[in-house]
C-alpha cells in the first residue's frame, strides 16, 4: 500500500489501491502543504508531487471510504469538475437546497450516512428533505423562571429572515455570563428564554441578503457582531459594532423584533443573539464566524466568548514583548486564556494572582510561572508583585470584575511602560479608585471587549492558530455532557469544577 499524503495532524494517508475519487474542497487554508500525488485527465490520484491546501483533506469517514481510503485535490480544481464522479461539494437537490457537504457534520445535516468508492455514476442523486422556508421542530433548553433547571422542549424554529442565518448547533458551552442572566442577576430578568452563546455549528438554510455564507459552511456564533459598515466596523481599532454590539436585554431579532423561536404559538425569547441551547438556531449574519470546516468543532466552539476574550486582552491589547513580565488577575477560563496568551507571546514570567489556592496548579500546564496569592501578604498585592519585578510587572490582565483587583491590576505595573487591561465586568455601581499620580508616571489603562477580535474578520485566524498548534484548547475542556443532561453543566459551574464543559448537541 503507497502512501499518498499526511492529514493536518501528521498521520500518514494509504490507499488500497492508487486510484480513488476527487474530492474538493472551497475553503482556502492560509498555508498549503506538500503532499505526494498527481492527478491524471480523469481527476483520479496516482503517486507524485502537488501542492494541495490543507482543507483539502476530507476524512476517510466522512465519506465513508475505507479507514486507509483518503481523497485529497490539486488546489483550485473545481468541486465537481471531475468526468464520472459526483459532486458532493456543492449539490443542487430537489427544493433548491444547496448543500455545501465537505465534513460530516454537513453530511449528517443532509441526511447522508455513507457512500461507496469509486462513484461511477455522475447523476447519482442525494436524498435530502429540504428545510428552507420551513418552520424546524427540534428540542431545545429552555430556562422557564430564573434559577429553575432548564427543561428540554420542542420548539418550532422559524426560517431565517433578511440578514439572517439559521444554523444546526452541533456542539455547545456552558459560560459563567450564561449562568449569571439565568440567575437573573443581569439588568432585566426575561423568561422564558433559550440561554447559551459559546458554540459551533453548520449553516443549514440563508434569508434574504446573506451571500457570504452558504448551506453546510462551518461556522461560530459569537454574542456581538461585526455588520462590517459603521464606524466601529470600519475602524481598526474597534470591534463594538454599532448594529450587533452584544444586548443583553434584547430577547428578539433586530429585522422584525420578533422571536424566531416558539411552543405551540408562545414566543420564547433570544439571549444575545445567539440562544445555542436549542439543535437549530437564528443568528444575524453579522454575528457568525466562518471558519475551517476541517477545525474540530467540538474543541474550536469554545472561542466564541470566554477564551478569545481573554487570549485577545494579551495579545492584541497587552501585547506584551518577549521575555516580559505578565501578570494575570483571576484564573478561571478567561484568566487562563489570558496566560495562554502571554505564553504564546514568549513572556518568561506570567504571575498568577488568585484567592483561590487550588487553581495554582492548573495553571500551570497554561503557561503561569509564579503564584500570589493575596490572602498570603500582609500589604496590598500590588506591592508585592512590584518587589516581585524591580518596580512592577511590564503587563497586567484584570479577570476577575471585582473593583479592588482592577485597582490592583493597574497599580501593579511598571512606570514608564506598564500596560493594565481591564477584562472583568465590575458591578454597576462600582468606582474605580487611584492616584492620577499613576497615570502621569506613564502607566497605561485600557480596557477591551471580546479581546479587541472582529468577530467575522479575526476570529477564523483564532482558529487557525489552534489548526496550526500554536493555541492549545484541549487543556480548557474539562468536562463533556450530553445535551440532555445540560442542567449538569449548571452544576459544575456552580460548584467552581472545572474550566469548560462540551455539550453534544445530537445525544
Amino acid at each position: 500500500m503507497g502512501t499518498i499524503g499526511f492529514t493536518s495532524f501528521g498521520f500518514p494517508l494509504k490507499t488500497r489501491s492508487q486510484n480513488l475519487p476527487v474530492v474538493a474542497s472551497s475553503y482556502t487554508s492560509p498555508s498549503p502543504e506538500r503532499i505526494d500525488s498527481e492527478e491524471n485527465g480523469c481527476g483520479v490520484l496516482k503517486r507524485r508531487t502537488s501542492i494541495v491546501s490543507r482543507a483539502s483533506l476530507v476524512s476517510s469517514s466522512i465519506l465513508g471510504f475505507p479507514k486507509e481510503g483518503l481523497a485529497v485535490v490539486k488546489q483550485g480544481l473545481l468541486a465537481g469538475r471531475v468526468p464520472g464522479y459526483l459532486n458532493l461539494m456543492n449539490k443542487t437537490v430537489g427544493g433548491g437546497l444547496t448543500a455545501n457537504l465537505r465534513s460530516p457534520a454537513a453530511m449528517e445535516l443532509a441526511g447522508v450516512r455513507s457512500f461507496r468508492t469509486p462513484f461511477r455514476k455522475s447523476n447519482t442523486k442525494i436524498k435530502m428533505s429540504s428545510t428552507t422556508n420551513e418552520v424546524i421542530r427540534c428540542k431545545a433548553a429552555v430556562a422557564w423562571e430564573a434559577g429553575k433547571p432548564l427543561v428540554i422542549e420542542e420548539v418550532e424554529v422559524a426560517p431565517p429572515q433578511k440578514m439572517e442565518v439559521r444554523i444546526k448547533i452541533l456542539f455547545t458551552s456552558l459560560c459563567h455570563t450564561d449562568v449569571y442572566f439565568w440567575e437573573a442577576k443581569g439588568q432585566n430578568p426575561l423568561f422564558p428564554r433559550i440561554f447559551g452563546h459559546e458554540a459551533g455549528g453548520v449553516v443549514e438554510s440563508v434569508g434574504e441578503g446573506v451571500t457570504d455564507l452558504q448551506p453546510g459552511d462551518h461556522v461560530l456564533p459569537v454574542f456581538t457582531g461585526e455588520c462590517k459598515e459603521c464606524a466601529h466596523c470600519k475602524s481598526e481599532e474597534s470591534n463594538m459594532c454599532d448594529l450587533l454590539r452584544i444586548n443583553t436585554d434584547r430577547g428578539v431579532m433586530i429585522h422584525d423584533q420578533k422571536s424566531r423561536f416558539s411552543i405551540n404559538g408562545k414566543p420564547i425569547f433570544h439571549f444575545v443573539g445567539t440562544s445555542t441551547f436549542s439543535e437549530y438556531t437564528v443568528v444575524h449574519v453579522g454575528c457568525l464566524a466562518k471558519i475551517n470546516p476541517l477545525a474540530p468543532l467540538d474543541k474550536v466552539c469554545i472561542l466564541s466568548c470566554g477564551i478569545s476574550t481573554g487570549l485577545g486582552a494579551t495579545l492584541n491589547v497587552a501585547k506584551p514583548k518577549k521575555g516580559s513580565s505578565v501578570a494575570i488577575f483571576g484564573l478561571g477560563a478567561v484568566g487562563l486564556a489570558a496566560a495562554e496568551g502571554a505564553r504564546i507571546a514568549g513572556a518568561s514570567r506570567i504571575i498568577g494572582v488568585d484567592l483561590n489556592a487550588n487553581r495554582f496548579e492548573l495553571a500551570k500546564k497554561f503557561g503561569v510561572t509564579e503564584f500570589v496569592n493575596p490572602k498570603d501578604h500582609t500589604k496590598p498585592v500590588q506591592e508585592v508583585i512590584a518587589e516581585m519585578t524591580n518596580g512592577g510587572a511590564d503587563r497586567s490582565v484584570e479577570c476577575t470584575g471585582h473593583i479592588d483587583a482592577m485597582i490592583s491590576a493597574f497599580e501593579c505595573v511598571h512606570d514608564g511602560w506598564g500596560v493594565a487591561v481591564l477584562v472583568g465586568v465590575p458591578h454597576k455601581d462600582a468606582v474605580f479608585k487611584t492616584s492620577p499620580l499613576n497615570l502621569l508616571n506613564e502607566r497605561t489603562l485600557r480596557g477591551t471587549f471580546f479581546g479587541n477580535y472582529k468577530p467575522r474578520s479575526d476570529i477564523p485566524s483564532v482558529v487557525e492558530k489552534y489548526m496550526n498548534k500554536e493555541l492549545e484548547l484541549e487543556k480548557f475542556i474539562t468536562h463533556e455532557l450530553p445535551f440532555s443532561e445540560i442542567n449538569k453543566a449548571f452544576d459544575l459551574m456552580l460548584k467552581g469544577e472545572g474550566l469548560r464543559c462540551i455539550i453534544r448537541m445530537g445525544e
